[in-house]
């Protein structure tokens, strides 16, 4: 392969490396759901993982185009808070079938876990609100006219 046709820095090294930060803890919860006590809640981790990790590997593609700012360095830890938060919140709500955030499937979730599991398992996903902000605080930065 020819590495001269792809110009170096065209893509956010620090977000590739989160990348495939997350997508490595999404295959690896894909090996949890065996010994969770919601096994559902557990690959539903798995799940999150794997395309948060691809979403990563997109936004670092795409990042040197928003430039520098106070909205992009924003932006950058809104969305990195974020999607690691959402992901260790599916995967201790499997762990522990901390069932209360899991409108859906949360019926079939075995009851049990204690009230600080599913406090900090409301915590984390709640944080995942943090993505949005990511994508808000981009869209001020694209708005922003080049100097």
């Amino acid at each position: 392969m020819n590495n001269t046709m792809v110009p170096h820095g065209c893509a956010d090294k620090g977000l590739i490396a989160h990348g495939a930060v997350m997508l490595l803890l999404g295959l690896l919860s894909g090996f949890t759901p065996a010994f969770a006590r919601a096994p559902v809640a557990a690959l539903e981790a798995h799940r999150i993982g794997v395309v948060q990790g691809a979403l990563l590997f997109a936004v670092a593609a795409v990042w040197p185009a928003l430039g520098a700012g106070g909205a992009v360095t924003a932006a950058r830890w809104c969305g990195l808070t974020g999607l690691y938060c959402n992901w260790a919140g599916a995967q201790l709500a499997g762990l522990w079938s901390a069932k209360g955030m899991f409108m859906v499937h949360g019926n079939a979730m075995p009851g049990g876990a204690p009230l600080w599991e599913e406090g900090i398992v409301a915590v984390l996903l709640n944080l995942s609100a943090l993505v949005g902000v990511m994508c808000v605080l981009i869209l001020v930065a694209l708005r922003k006219k080049p100097a």
